[in-house]
């Protein structure tokens, strides 16, 4: 292989194996879209949102169970949805000390 000792043969496998990796990334950038997002990440992230979440998502929250989720239901559809997390307040069944416990779980869009 063009008179080169064994350990210029190693680096010349060792760059070509890197440029061969460029090549696949490359690759795989512009099929996979470079650029474009995958997963946005925020404060908000993993929060229920009172004005669109189900009863299923709603229940998911500790110190819900089934009626005070389907009075949050309710609610909503009762007052064309919910304007911060506070409203909850006039809900039954949620107090200061309720509202304290599952708030930070909610997000109002």
């Amino acid at each position: 292989m063009l008179n080169l000792t064994q350990e210029e043969r190693k680096v010349v496998l060792f760059l070509a194996g890197i440029a061969l990796l460029g090549v696949v990334v490359n690759f795989g950038l512009k099929q996979f879209g470079a650029g474009k997002t995958v997963a946005s990440f925020s404060e908000n992230l993993g929060k229920v949102d009172l004005n669109s979440a189900d009863k299923k998502a709603l229940l998911g929250i500790s110190g819900i169970g089934e009626k005070l989720a389907q009075r949050i239901i309710e609610y909503r559809d009762a007052h064309s949805g919910f304007n911060g997390v506070d409203d909850l307040r006039n809900i039954r069944g949620i107090n200061a000390s309720k509202l304290a416990k599952i708030e930070e779980y909610l997000i109002v869009k």
